[in-house]
């Protein structure tokens, strides 16, 4: 499993809107931010096989950073990527889930949000759910979002995959592939987070 090192550094600028965040990429973006020696949390999961980091961007506390697959751009896009960590320590996962719930009903035309899901990943609280937009009133595209946030001891880390495609109606699902949707439910199972120094209550894998 590969651990991404993503630090809660509170000199950031501002997170981009979720789920629909359009970066220009940036010199060297492999990695999302060099940790600071003091900072002992680790983001968990498993990228696609493929994917490559598109671009970073910050504003105020947060910081985003998109993967995308082989052969798509941050301007021509299917599936994305989306990787936050905003520097809050009184965040919960809950509101800013439902912050994106909000989002979505001002940017879509009609939207549809699960139940939102609240359980703890390795000692953190964590919330997760899915949404989808018929038609976005920007981009013209119908669109599937999934999002789990985990609250951290000093950041809020959001993840999010994101599916956009042709739009659809009210009462249809998103057109989206249903191998895709296994592959999310796949990935969205080794998602967590975890403490290098505090192994007692957030325990690292071991690593290869």
């Amino acid at each position: 499993m590969r651990l991404l090192a993503l630090a809660s550094v509170l000199s950031l600028l501002a997170a981009t809107p979720p789920a629909e965040a359009q970066m220009r990429p940036q010199p060297q973006p492999r990695q999302a931010v060099q940790p600071r020696a003091e900072h002992t949390e680790r983001l968990v999961m498993t990228p696609p096989a493929g994917w490559q980091a598109a671009g970073n961007s910050s504003r105020q506390n947060a910081l985003t950073t998109q993967l995308l697959p082989p052969g798509q751009t941050p301007e021509n896009w299917t599936e994305m990527l989306a990787v936050q960590v905003v520097a809050d320590s009184r965040a919960s996962s809950r509101d800013y889930v439902q912050q994106i719930i909000e989002a979505s009903r001002d940017n879509c035309e009609a939207t549809g949000p699960s139940p939102v899901t609240e359980k703890q990943l390795n000692g953190y609280p964590a919330a997760a759910f899915t949404v989808s937009c018929t038609k976005g009133r920007q981009t013209g595209l119908g669109g599937l979002v999934m999002v789990i946030a985990i609250r951290g001891r000093e950041s809020l880390y959001v993840i999010q995959r994101i599916w956009r495609g042709q739009p659809f109606g009210r009462e249809e699902t998103a057109p989206a592939p249903r191998e895709m949707l296994q592959e999310w439910a796949n990935f969205s199972r080794n998602v967590s987070l975890c403490d290098t120094v505090d192994t007692a209550r957030h325990p690292c894998p071991k690593l290869p």
